[in-house]
């Protein structure tokens, strides 16, 4: 199967707030749409679209924060900014000790996800 990539990948800009007076910097509001079941996940994460996809004059990301896991499949989600992708991590169920997170294997075809996030860049 092929893997997710940032064209499978819909960004909606629900609301943009600028920051301290700042021309370009912004909290926007977004929601982070992607996945069907047939694409699997990716190595090192799924890649984000262009930083102008989340309303950033600047088209730069410097952070997205999952602010609503609800729809989320019961992942955790990180943002690595330097390589512009979103980590998807879950809870080893079969190790009986607590321990970190782990990311998804590349066999795994998430369902559909819609996160709202908020995107902070200029």
């Amino acid at each position: 199967m092929p893997a997710l990539a940032s064209t499978d990948v819909t960004v909606t800009v629900t609301s943009q707030k600028k920051v301290n007076g700042s021309p370009t910097r912004r909290h926007n509001d977004v929601t982070i749409a992607f996945g069907d079941g047939a694409l699997t996940y990716p190595t090192g994460g799924v890649e984000m679209p262009a930083g102008g996809s989340f309303g950033m004059p600047n088209a730069i990301v410097d952070d997205i924060i999952v602010s609503d896991h609800s729809a989320g499949l019961g992942y955790d989600y990180t943002y690595d900014k330097a390589n512009n992708k979103l980590f998807m991590r879950y809870g080893d169920n079969n190790n009986a000790a607590d321990g970190p997170l782990i990311e998804l294997i590349t066999s795994v075809a998430p369902a559909a996800i819609t996160l709202k996030c908020t995107a902070i860049g200029y």
